[in-house]
């Protein structure tokens, strides 16, 4: 590859300019999440994540702020490896891809390495650090790209099959789903009863709707003492909201005149001295992508987004691949090998230093 033939001082200078890209990101991520906390740019970023729900938030956050009306993003050789030619002047977008280094695989009771049966020591890769990467929408290619036509939908019906797969997944959950009343609201979640319950007298679409909404309550369960009420419950209503809203444009349910429950002032209330709003807002656009990734999976497997994502993995050297189908919840999760990639001399410098607005946040698909 030509960036073995560097001069040292050529080394230094790319990686130098890579980090200072990386920096700006940063900061252009730090200013864009401090303005999300308000409806209209929420509704916004979701409407975006709707489209990229296989990226993770910071870069559908980043996509959203040098291309609003991006529909469908990929790499310049990833577009090229479909059939596609990035026309000559587009701008590129660029987003975060990740830099890890290869570690061994430890068993986390006994702190000893795993072992396969021959007895060789397994190895998984770690998360040390990112680095910029030039990606272009689908707007910016030839020839066009062909996306299957949206279903026409009447007013209140849902899209075919919706309802049946995201009962699946509440009932892998180990959850009972059932039609009834629900004391003046559109559905509710029994924790302690194990049962999430929707309304029997709403039409197709507000039920498949409310059973999205639902079964984020039940995906996204509140941490162990935490009280669901006052700014707890204000962001875990936010999150349920949006994840539905996420999961219902996905599917091409009319989002237009989606009702929102959104509630105001909820990342204020959420935040302490030690965790700002940004770090706030940030975790929990984390959380909603992430989970309705997982059930976008399940709902709507393999399509054009799919294909496209595995490209870009592959061009980046990283292993992708969607959330697993529903199955019962396990008591440990599974360990998942996903990159592949060797980091840089710079690379390996950067990870020295603290990476905002990522707390440990994983993302179940593709690590960008």
């Amino acid at each position: 590859m030509a960036g073995r033939n560097l001069t040292e001082a050529q080394r230094e200078a790319a990686d130098r300019t890579r980090r200072e890209t990386v920096e700006q990101l940063h900061e252009q991520l730090a200013d864009g999440i401090a303005n999300l906390d308000g409806k209209d740019a929420w509704q916004r970023w979701l409407g975006m994540a709707s489209r990229l729900h296989r990226y993770s938030f910071n870069n559908v956050m980043l996509t959203m702020l040098q291309k609003p009306d991006a529909t469908m993003i990929a790499g310049y050789r990833a577009w090229q490896a479909m059939g596609h030619q990035v026309r000559r002047g587009e701008k590129a977008i660029k987003i975060l891809g990740p830099v890890t280094r290869k570690v061994e695989l430890v068993d986390r009771h006994t702190g000893e390495p795993i072992r396969d049966n021959d007895g060789r020591t397994q190895y998984t890769r770690q998360l040390v650090g990112v680095r910029p990467v030039s990606v272009f929408d689908a707007s910016q290619v030839d020839p066009p790209v062909q996306t299957p036509p949206e279903p026409t939908l009447l007013r209140g019906q849902a899209p075919p099959g919706l309802w049946d797969s995201l009962a699946e997944l509440v009932e892998a959950e180990g959850f009972q789903l059932t039609r009834g009343d629900c004391g003046g609201a559109n559905g509710l979640t029994d924790y302690l009863g194990r049962e999430v319950r929707v309304r029997a007298d709403v039409d197709e679409a507000q039920a498949v709707k409310t059973l999205a909404h639902e079964l984020a309550h039940v995906l996204i369960r509140p941490e162990s003492g935490e009280p669901y009420a006052g700014a707890c419950r204000g962001r875990r209503e936010v999150e349920a909201e949006s994840v539905a809203y996420v999961v219902a444009a996905a599917h091409h349910l009319d989002t237009s005149q989606y009702t929102f429950n959104y509630v105001a002032g909820w990342a204020s209330q959420a935040a302490t001295p030690e965790h700002g709003i940004e770090a706030v807002v940030a975790e929990t656009g984390a959380r909603v992508i992430a989970t309705a990734d997982a059930i976008v999976a399940h709902t709507k497997p393999a399509d054009l987004e799919t294909k496209l994502v595995d490209a870009v993995a592959e061009d980046l050297g990283v292993t992708a691949g969607l959330a697993p189908k529903a199955t019962a919840r396990t008591p440990e999760p599974e360990v998942w090998e996903t990159f592949t990639f060797t980091p840089s001399p710079g690379a390996q410098a950067e990870a020295r230093r603290p990476i905002p607005l990522e707390r440990g946040v994983e993302h179940p698909g593709l690590g960008i």
